[in-house]
């Protein structure tokens, strides 16, 4: 053995299946690794975008097996229907109100859990336990609570006179908005308070003690150190739920069907009855591709005017 040669003992040396390809071990496993996620996003992301690309282009009944080419018609009707214009604005009604109250209920309540010292984590994990209620609970008891026979929510808002002892809050075109903006407020607000509070407890307490020693008050503190380090996930939250919200179909039609009428019909519902009740599949899908560019721009637009993941890098 101790005569061997070292061209004798790289002779002998295990066969590694990468050897003989002409690329090298690092390009292997990198391909290795990056192929899955590649693999999963063309399933969930672009294939489901392409099949309604291409399903908005023919005339297609929900129950009829058959594809009838008719191009861009869909998408012509679909910009000159009134209904699609008003489920549209309805839509960013819905998703700008609902965003705005998530976001300064998620803000308050990170700060109000980042300062409690005792029972910090128990307090917590009961205000968190609000995000893990299932949809349908939420819309049952807020159906409930505002039921004309003696919900305590609708006896409440019948003592103040926001509307008569006998009508129903959902039902009503002039509540049925504001009343889901501010159910799914209570749910999905939580979806903030965890992304803030992580933030808020990796800014470093040495940053608060060094202001308090140079007289800085709890303003200043929160201005000039709390603020700017939330301000990058601040961007990236609102971006977030407000592309959640604009597509929000689950509450909205458990809680109402898009009525009284058509006034909580968004983009979704909309999509959702003209499959269902008009049956005409193609046509919900250009209502749905529309919807879908339409969200893409205003995202593109967002990152151009704010920039979120610059703010998370530079503040973090």
């Amino acid at each position: 053995m101790a005569g061997e040669t070292g061209e004798s003992i790289r002779s002998r040396r295990t066969y590694i299946p990468w050897d003989s390809l002409p690329a090298s071990r690092e390009t292997v496993v990198g391909i290795g690794t990056v192929l899955p996620v590649v693999v999963l996003y063309v399933l969930i992301a672009v294939f489901p975008i392409a099949f309604a690309f291409w399903a908005s282009l023919h005339d297609i009944h929900t129950l009829s097996p058959e594809w009838v080419w008719i191009g861009l018609e869909n998408y012509y009707e679909v910009v000159e229907i009134a209904t699609f214009w008003g489920s549209l604005w309805r839509g960013v009604v819905y998703m700008v109100g609902s965003t705005l109250i998530q976001l300064a209920v998620g803000l308050w309540m990170a700060l109000v859990l980042n300062r409690i010292t005792r029972g910090q984590k128990l307090l917590t994990a009961v205000v968190f336990t609000a995000y893990l209620i299932p949809t349908i609970i939420v819309s049952l008891m807020a159906l409930r609570v505002f039921d004309p026979a003696g919900g305590v929510f609708q006896v409440l808002g019948a003592g103040f006179d926001l509307w008569s002892a006998t009508e129903a809050p959902l039902g009503s075109r002039t509540w049925a908005m504001p009343l889901l903006i501010l159910i799914g407020s209570w749910k999905f607000s939580v979806f903030i308070t965890i992304f803030t509070l992580a933030q808020l407890r990796a800014i470093p307490n040495r940053f608060y003690e060094a202001a308090k020693v140079c007289g800085a008050n709890r303003w200043q503190m929160f201005r000039d150190i709390t603020l700017p380090r939330l301000t990058g996930i601040i961007l990236v939250v609102v971006l977030l739920r407000s592309i959640f919200m604009f597509n929000k179909f689950d509450i909205i039609w458990q809680l109402t069907e898009g009525g009284p009428g058509d006034a909580t019909t968004t983009l979704p519902v909309l999509a959702y009855k003209t499959v269902y009740t008009d049956q005409a599949y193609g046509f919900a899908n250009a209502i749905a591709v529309v919807m879908f560019l339409f969200l893409l721009v205003s995202a593109i637009a967002y990152f151009k005017l704010f920039n979120p993941s610059e703010e998370v890098e530079t503040t973090t």
